[in-house]
C-alpha cells in the first residue's frame, strides 16, 4: 500500500494497460488474474481525500486507459457471448419433423457442421 495517489494511480495505469494487452490477445485468464490488483488500486485511490491538481492529473493519466479498457471488456463479452450462442445451437436437439428420402424411406438425420474456435489473433 501507498500514501502517494499519484504512485497508486501509476500503478493502477500499469494494471489497466496489462490488462488492455490481455484482452486484445483475447487472453481472458490473464486478464481476471489482474482484478484483484486492479480493485485493490481502485479502493485504495478512494480513501483518502485529492487535491484538485491531484485528481486532474489523476484523471488524465487513467481516462485514455479506461476508455481503451471499457472497449476491450465489451469486445470480450460479445465474443464470449457468440461462442455461447454456437454451442448452445450445436447442442440443441434436432426439429421434431420427419424426412423422407425419393425412395419412400426416412432420410437420415442432418448432423450439425464441425466447428473450431480459436483464440489466436
Amino acid at each position: 500500500m501507498s500514501d502517494d495517489p499519484l504512485h497508486t494511480a501509476r500503478r493502477l495505469a500499469d494494471l489497466l494497460a496489462r490488462e488492455n494487452e490481455a484482452l486484445k490477445r483475447l487472453d481472458y485468464a490473464a486478464a481476471v488474474a489482474l482484478v484483484p490488483a486492479k480493485e485493490a488500486a481502485l479502493a485504495e485511490l478512494t480513501k483518502p481525500p485529492l487535491r484538485p491538481m491531484v485528481q486532474t492529473e489523476l484523471g488524465q493519466l487513467l481516462s485514455g486507459l479506461a476508455a481503451e479498457n471499457q472497449v476491450l471488456l465489451e469486445r470480450a463479452i460479445a465474443v464470449q457471448t457468440r461462442i455461447v450462442r454456437i454451442v448452445a445451437r450445436a447442442c440443441a436437439p434436432p426439429p421434431a419433423v420427419t424426412r423422407y428420402n425419393g425412395y419412400g424411406g426416412r432420410a437420415p438425420p442432418d448432423r450439425a457442421a464441425a466447428l473450431a474456435v480459436s483464440t489466436r489473433a
